[in-house]
């Protein structure tokens, strides 16, 4: 009983330290959206910072810098392959998702949808 306690916090303070995405490629699609087609396309030195201890996401996206509150976190179900985090800030919200591989992310905001293709993940030592 022991040993799955001490897994169980383990693996809960694994899942809490902060991740990094390393973005390789963003698509921008501004409003009105065209599906399949984008209005800004690159790969410029751009990272996603996940802190799910803090409940806050930062996007540093070509120059940009997006910040944002984690209001909701829903976890895949079975039949998805993507975690929704609903996200908040000042300027109105959004939703995030990420599929299970860590290797696609989606930021879809009222004005513009914003769809990332990321390397691996890393998690940040606190």
């Amino acid at each position: 009983m022991k040993k799955l306690i001490l897994m169980l916090l383990f693996s809960c303070s694994l899942f809490a330290q902060p991740r990094v995405f390393n973005v390789q490629q963003y698509l921008i699609d501004n409003k009105p959206f065209h599906s399949g087609q984008y209005d800004v396309k690159g790969n410029e030195y751009s990272f996603i910072f996940l802190n799910s201890q803090k409940k806050e996401v930062s996007i540093f996206l070509a120059g940009n810098k997006f910040t944002y509150d984690i209001a909701e976190v829903i976890a895949p179900a079975r039949n998805t392959d993507f975690t929704i985090y609903t996200l908040t800030n000042s300027s109105g919200s959004a939703e995030m998702r990420i599929n299970r591989q860590n290797t696609r992310i989606e930021l879809l905001t009222p004005d513009k949808n914003i769809y990332l293709t990321v390397g691996k993940s890393t998690k940040l030592g606190t």
